[in-house]
């Protein structure tokens, strides 16, 4: 009984996204999760055959020498590209000898952003040498003798031999004289990119900028470890010249690799169907051309989905005049659903708070596409909890409140809609918080500044909207008085009286 009642912890605790917080709760779960079968059973799971290694070495302590034993009795995938990664980023760096150079200012040219990332721990650095050995044999005996070339780098093998250098014309047939060459790195090199690098969760601070600017230079190899875009649309650019690349993927266990880069096939399709610089003969395409174009990834595994949709009408927004009914005729097609419902889905995800609305094209576009315009802006407002969020009590005890979306979109509705509008007035109860929130931080500490709370853009971005909502003539309401009785600041005040 005590046998089966065991079975059944670890079945939850596969199940279990983040299992620290299980973990604590009782010793008999703390058992549970000290055991390398569950370990492994968990990390296949969660991340798949193909990315459980890459994974397992990124959460650090989880991984032990029996765990990549038991890992690999589940026959997760270890490829050559995987084993040139490792030997790539293990070991140390000389941290004190990285300080004395920029101490120095040694060599001008040299890559100090860089040399500053590697004082912290780069994926793989500190792997135990146990386990880098156990990763290494394996990786040997799985791939043998003359596979095991791993003093290179077989992602740029594969720009190579994808022909990554020449233009998306001439890029087919050097693609097909490699194409043997291809087949042989994929079915038995296993090559497959590593996962992609999660996309942080939006902020209005210093912190969440500073985040955005490191990733935006994308090192090679990246210090954490994931695929940078810039090697992923590699791989995205091969499948669109060679779809059947998909199916060899899957036959090694790469069953996650449309996933892993559907948006970026998607948009690729998008631009050889719409080029950004129409040559002299191009035809603009017609429905049945985009549909059967999509088809046929869609067929292989790839998903049009709302967010993909999305971004395909905001790649596009400075032509929507010109392909913006094609596209959404094509995607009503394929979707089997009405202009408005997509429109209304694409809607929510154009209002999301990093998009930053500097023309308002495409807000035009989908708002004129939808058969209720007010009621999908107020269904969209509520989707992101545009209104009051805090009470005069938690406002005080708050660490962080900024807008929910870019203030160009709430200047865009109070242009379209005026102040007396439901739309404008909701959008007003966030501005105003927010506004409220800010003079809050700077009366507890006089002199502080404010990017010690957010960001300089986002604290201007706020006063700016607030002060045009109120030149506006937005209507007063008896529950914002509360709000302004928390603060003594005339700037805020005054529009009102």
């Amino acid at each position: 009984m005590q046998f089966l009642f065991n079975e059944i912890r670890c079945e939850i605790f596969k199940h279990i996204g983040v299992p620290i917080s299980l973990i604590l709760t009782d010793r008999k779960w703390y058992s549970i999760s000290q055991d390398y079968h569950v370990r492994a059973e968990w990390l296949v799971y969660k991340y798949g055959r193909t990315h459980a290694l890459f994974h397992a070495i990124r959460l650090g302590n989880f991984l032990t020498v029996d765990v990549v034993q038991a890992l690999f009795a589940k026959n997760v995938t270890i490829s050559r590209y995987f084993m040139q990664r490792l030997l790539m980023s293990f070991g140390s760096y000389d941290k004190r000898l990285i300080e004395i150079k920029i101490e120095h200012n040694v060599s001008r040219n040299y890559n100090w952003s860089l040399q500053n990332k590697l004082l912290d721990s780069p994926w793989a650095s500190n792997l135990p040498l146990p386990i880098f050995n156990k990763l290494i044999t394996e990786g040997y005996n799985t791939l043998g003798k003359n596979n095991f070339i791993i003093k290179g780098n077989d992602m740029e093998l594969f720009h190579f031999l994808s022909a990554g250098p020449l233009a998306i014309n001439d890029a087919p047939l050097k693609l097909f004289q490699s194409l043997s060459i291809i087949e042989d790195l994929i079915l038995k090199k296993k090559f497959i990119p590593f996962p992609r690098r999660p996309k942080p969760i939006y902020e209005d601070t210093v912190e969440y900028l500073k985040l955005m600017c490191e990733r935006a230079q994308e090192y090679y190899p990246p210090i954490d470890g994931y695929e940078n875009i810039r090697q992923l649309n590699v791989v995205a650019r091969a499948i669109l010249i060679y779809p059947d690349l998909v199916n060899l993927w899957k036959k090694i266990g790469y069953h996650e690799i449309c996933s892993d880069v559907n948006d970026l096939v998607i948009q690729g399709a998008l631009l050889t169907l719409f080029p950004p610089t129409p040559p002299t003969n191009w035809i603009i395409p017609d429905v049945n051309s985009v549909v059967n174009r999509l088809r046929q990834l869609l067929d292989l595994g790839f998903q049009l989905t709302g967010i993909v949709m999305e971004e395909a009408f905001h790649l596009f927004e400075h032509r929507l005049n010109e392909i913006g009914d094609l596209l959404l005729s094509s995607f009503q097609e394929i979707r089997r659903e009405s202009k408005s419902t997509i429109a209304r889905s694409c809607l929510i995800q154009t209002m999301k708070p990093e998009r930053n609305h500097r023309k308002f094209d495409l807000l035009e576009f989908l708002i004129n596409g939808v058969d209720q315009p007010e009621v999908a802006l107020e269904s969209a407002l509520n989707y992101y909890n545009v209104t009051f969020k805090l009470n005069t009590n938690s406002i005080k005890l708050s660490n962080m409140r900024s807008l929910s979306i870019n203030p160009n979109f709430y200047s865009w509705v109070l242009k379209r809609y005026g102040p007396n509008s439901k739309a404008a007035q909701q959008c007003f109860e966030d501005v105003l918080e927010s506004k409220i929130w800010i003079d809050l931080k700077l009366q507890e500490n006089p002199g502080t500044d404010v990017s010690d709370y957010l960001s300089r853009a986002a604290f201007d971005s706020i006063c700016s909207i607030y002060l045009e909502f109120c030149n506006e003539k937005i209507p007063f309401k008896a529950n914002y008085l509360s709000y302004l009785n928390l603060t003594k600041n005339l700037e805020i005040i005054r529009p009102f009286f």
